[in-house]
């Protein structure tokens, strides 16, 4: 499942897998791996993720596929509230609803961390300032 996906958004971009590869720092020899049926390690479905800007459960075939662009995210509410509305939120929704709701704070979570890794911006903290005065 893996490689049908990765193909697919390489075909979407107008690029071969190589390339892409290429692009992100990995040789050819991996990439034929991934074509033999291997499935590349955390790090690197990491890179992919933010590359095609898809979710790793995506990737890897868990789920479907979930596009969100940061750009298009602009909070206009304090940490508080938005934890208040997604915890309301989360009371309506039955297992299943429950279920991807995990998944997906699953993986904001790591991309999170990953783009606080790669940009070495400090993580935020869940208190607001005027919880630290």
């Amino acid at each position: 499942m893996f490689w049908e996906r990765f193909y697919s958004l390489c075909l979407k971009r107008g690029k071969k897998p190589n390339p892409v590869g290429k692009e992100i720092g990995l040789s050819s020899g991996i990439i034929s791996k991934w074509k033999a049926g291997g499935i590349p390690n955390g790090e690197t479905l990491m890179k992919l993720s933010k590359y095609f800007d898809v979710s790793i459960d995506y990737l890897l075939g868990i789920s479907p596929q979930i596009e969100i662009k940061e750009t298009d995210i602009e909070p206009i509410l304090s940490d508080y509230e938005l934890k208040d509305r997604i915890r309301a939120n989360s009371e309506c929704l039955n297992s299943i609803g429950l279920s991807y709701l995990a998944e997906y704070s699953d993986y904001l979570t790591t991309k999170t961390k990953y783009l606080n890794y790669v940009t070495d911006i400090p993580e935020n903290t869940s208190k607001s300032s005027e919880e630290n005065i």
